[in-house]
């Protein structure tokens, strides 16, 4: 693992590839993010880290920052290379994806070079503002299947515009990857920042997307009353705290961690008491309403690490929420001390995306508050 933080991003990208390449001996692979940058640099500055690990095979994307060993570079500039070697690895860019999800899955699916394998890993870095992640995954899930799906969308706050590249080639509005073929399978654990603050409640009246009832009472008069104080007066605040946890199973009577996905609330009216969801509700579905909480978030944090502890990892991805690190916990590189001193000695980075994707219910799904570890075992 290599990082760098130095103002120029060509010295920048080949301080890191150098500090990456000493410890990995040689590059097979590699994946190369950098902090907000201007666009015009990045070509450049992907250039040089290519010459200095004498590979092309170099994907990664842009994003609101960049995890390191222990450190969280997060609103600042920086560079870092995770270099590997001893793998077979099939990188790839493909451009304009959206509306061409499906082409898009098979294409990915034949760089596997033969059928889906439990020990192959896809890394994914997409551009969400201009596809369909979910439309992307569900075909990967159907196509790849047994194979580990993980990755983070790519993003940059400052230009607004993420960049995603393989080699080389630099695109905006594309996908970017790698397919690792390894000896055994990865193993990853999921942990995600939200608790249930209910029980599981029912939709009894709905329109589109929006919830007008919920057990038969008013839903914004419920979601008020979850939110409480001065967040139920200000429902845009409210709304970046209190969000849906929408269980994978239908059936599920309980809401254990790692069995739900969490989502925003998009709208509200008041006229009619109601709030909207991104995925159109239907009478009898089931969700809970759920609370942003650092300290559920640094527990289940600590069991995700604990319940991946042993093994012999050579090296791991942890793919993030940017809505996490210091401006959540209110530490500094909290989550990257934690795993510094879980999995010490093994290089482990990442990015702070601007969403997630990561295995719950036996398939890859489009994720958001949740950080997604992915070790690769020697």
């Amino acid at each position: 693992m290599g990082v760098s933080t130095l103002a120029d991003p060509r010295r920048a990208a080949m301080q890191a590839a150098e500090e990456a390449l000493a410890g990995a001996g040689r590059c097979d692979a590699a994946i190369l993010w950098t902090g907000p940058a201007d666009a015009e640099s990045v070509p450049d500055l992907l250039a040089a880290a290519v010459d200095v690990l004498g590979s092309e095979v170099v994907v990664g994307a842009t994003a609101h920052g960049i995890l390191t060993r222990e450190r969280e570079h997060v609103g600042e500039r920086a560079v870092a290379v995770l270099a590997a070697s001893g793998l077979e690895a099939q990188p790839f860019l493909l451009a304009d994806v959206a509306g061409a999800e499906a082409a898009a899955g098979e294409e990915i699916a034949a760089r596997l070079g033969g059928a889906a394998r439990e020990q192959d890993l896809v890394v994914l870095f997409p551009d969400p503002r201009t596809l369909d992640p979910e439309a992307l995954l569900g075909e990967l899930g159907r196509r790849l299947a047994p194979a580990r799906i993980v990755g983070a969308g790519s993003a940059d706050p400052l230009s607004g515009a993420p960049l995603q590249w393989c080699g080389r080639e630099v695109a905006s509005g594309a996908v970017a990857g790698i397919v690792l073929r390894t000896a055994s399978p990865a193993r990853i654990g999921i942990t995600q920042a939200c608790r249930p603050a209910t029980p599981l409640l029912t939709v009894t009246r709905c329109l589109g997307h929006w919830v007008l009832e919920l057990d038969g009472r008013p839903a914004l008069e419920v979601f008020r009353e979850v939110a409480r104080g001065p967040l139920a007066r200000d429902l845009r605040r409210a709304a970046a705290f209190l969000l849906v946890a929408l269980p994978i199973d239908p059936l599920s009577e309980v809401l254990a961690p790692g069995t739900y996905l969490v989502r925003h609330v998009i709208g509200f009216e008041e006229k009619t008491n109601a709030f909207a969801i991104p995925e159109a509700p239907r009478v009898g579905q089931r969700f809970a309403l759920a609370q942003r909480e650092p300290e559920a978030a640094r527990e289940d944090l600590k069991a995700m690490l604990a319940g991946l502890a042993g093994g012999s990892p050579a090296l791991g991805l942890y793919l993030d929420c940017c809505a996490r690190a210091m401006p959540f916990f209110g530490v500094p590189d909290l989550e990257a001390a934690y795993l510094a001193r879980a999995f010490e000695g093994v290089p482990i980075g990442g990015i702070l995306g601007s969403c997630e994707i990561g295995p719950i219910g036996g398939m890859p799904r489009l994720l958001t508050y949740t950080g997604v570890l992915a070790l690769l075992d020697a």
